[in-house]
């Protein structure tokens, strides 16, 4: 999903970064304060990948960059890798010896994991760093400890700044739609379990002669495995308890390919999800040929206008993740890490490192919150009734170009801050009410962002890409009825055979090292 989302600097003189109230004690705060001489204005090089557009080419055009500068004294030369090239040309970065200061989003890709980069002096460990010259980021990890695990990793080392979310329980932004002017129109409320589903798509399949009733992906779910939820089991590998289980062997999901089955003999759901890619789901959608899908609450505005323009009364309604009894609530959806990458690293090669954690500290403080998420006062954004909105440079742009496509010459779309996910246009009714009814599914199952060594790695990725293979080709014959059902535990089987269960001990042992990990 796309953006997914006072403190005055002198230009001359001296900076105190004071101790933020934590319950220190006077030779901690001490320890802390620490002063460093910001007088001589310093540049680092920032390697980071960009894509361009007609209105900002790279991030050194962008405003908000400039005046960070005038607000830190660092003066950044941006270095953006050729699009589809990033993997090639950071790794060979980081074997070179003209490293950037700074190295953003692929850090995670070093050979061996992160905290071998910093054994082998790659990156720089952060966490005294941090202690010394980062009281907002600091700040952020005493206040939430899920946070610092997060950023934390199973090692113990922070090795750097990424986006974190401002609210700690950010709301799902994919869910399932429907259409609601056909459930007025058939005098229907909106579907709340299995069964109401099943008989709304029926009067869609039979009153409103809906091509595709339903619209599921071609590997026989939704993108995000949502609707599985509603059978009391997650999408892969998810979480009961510290348990990791995987959710297409299980008994349940039996019950979720019996359902389809039922759905697909019945013409319920798209009879050929195997087939389609996403814009052919997108042109059923906005044909009028489906009455049912999962999507981000971001597109359907698009969607509606698109349908609009053939059909003037359509109008779709988010709807709540499906369960199996009235009342009860599903235990896996779409969840937003707080800590939501995008992460940027300080190399070896920094010369300056202490300046440049205070850089990145600005980011997650008042100020800088306000610059990172809205850009600069007067020009990008205006304060109305002590709130941000953005002005018409920005959503009625002179030159006719949208919100994303304006939004990094004076704000950042993604990169280490303190998001603001509401930092947007305002949000549709539409919006508001898929984060509210999407959001009331619990998270009990989903996975927390698990380390793997590069053993483990190794093991996992030669693995699942015999079982992916299987399991999608099972799925799909399971739902078309190409395999008879009785077959399940056969296939269950084979998975077994194909080794599922050293992946699945895996990950309860990268689960049981993240509930692990030391936080202070």
């Amino acid at each position: 999903m796309r953006c997914k989302r006072l403190l005055t600097l002198a230009l001359a003189g001296l900076l105190t970064i004071p101790l933020m109230a934590c319950g220190k004690g006077e030779k901690d705060q001490k320890d802390t304060d620490k002063k460093i001489d910001t007088s001589e204005k310093i540049s680092i090089k920032y390697w980071v990948p960009f894509s361009a557009n007609q209105y900002i080419k790279d991030l050194n055009e962008s405003l908000m960059y400039k005046e960070l500068e005038k607000r830190t004294n660092v003066h950044v030369e941006f270095d953006h890798p050729a699009e589809g090239q990033e993997l090639e040309q950071f790794n060979l970065l980081v074997n070179s010896k003209d490293m950037p200061d700074v190295i953003q989003t692929y850090a995670g890709e070093y050979k061996g994991g992160v905290d071998k980069a910093i054994k082998d002096g790659v990156y720089l460990r952060l966490n005294d760093l941090i202690d010394k010259y980062a009281p907002n980021f600091k700040k952020l990890l005493e206040e939430d400890p899920e946070l610092a695990r997060q950023v934390t990793t199973d090692e113990g080392n922070i090795y750097a700044f990424p986006v974190i979310g401002e609210d700690k329980n950010e709301p799902a932004w994919w869910g399932p739609v429907i259409r609601k002017d056909w459930l007025d129109e058939l005098g229907l409320k909106e579907p709340t379990t299995v069964d109401e589903w099943y008989n709304t798509l029926k009067q869609f399949k039979e009153k409103k002669n809906a091509q595709a009733p339903l619209i599921i992906n071609k590997k026989g779910v939704d993108a995000y495995g949502t609707l599985l939820s509603a059978f009391d089991i997650g999408n892969g590998f998810y979480k009961k308890g510290n348990k990791v289980k995987y959710g297409q062997m299980e008994p349940e999901f039996k019950e979720y390919l019996t359902t389809m089955n039922k759905w697909y003999k019945e013409g319920l759901i798209d009879k050929d999800f195997a087939t389609r890619d996403k814009k052919s789901r997108e042109a059923m959608i906005t044909s009028g040929k489906t009455g049912a899908f999962f999507t981000e609450y971001a597109l359907v505005d698009q969607y509606v206008a698109a349908i609009k323009t053939t059909d003037p009364k359509a109008d779709f309604s988010p709807t709540v993740q499906p369960s199996m009894k009235e009342g009860e609530k599903p235990k896996y959806r779409v969840v937003n890490n707080r800590n939501g990458g995008y992460e940027a690293v300080i190399t070896s090669a920094c010369k300056n490192p202490e300046r440049l954690v205070q850089w990145f500290d600005y980011a997650y403080g008042k100020d800088g919150y306000m610059l990172f998420n809205y850009g600069i006062e007067g020009t990008s954004y205006t304060m109305v009734d002590g709130k941000p909105k953005f002005t018409d440079v920005m959503v009625k742009n002179p030159d006719g170009l949208d919100f994303w496509t304006v939004c990094n010459k004076y704000k950042l779309e993604v990169g280490p801050y303190l998001r603001d996910y509401k930092a947007v246009p305002e949000f549709t009714k539409f919006s508001l009410d898929a984060m509210d009814k999407w959001t009331q599914a619990d998270t009990d199952y989903v996975m927390p962002p698990l380390n793997l060594t590069a053993e483990e790695s190794d093991t996992y990725s030669n693995i699942m890409s015999d079982i992916d293979t299987y399991k999608d080709e099972m799925i799909l014959k399971f739902i078309t009825g190409k395999e008879p059902l009785s077959n399940f535990d056969k296939y269950v089987e084979q998975i077994k055979k194909m080794r599922i269960e050293e992946v699945i001990k895996i990950e309860e042992t990268a689960l049981e090292r993240y509930n692990n990990r030391k936080i202070k």
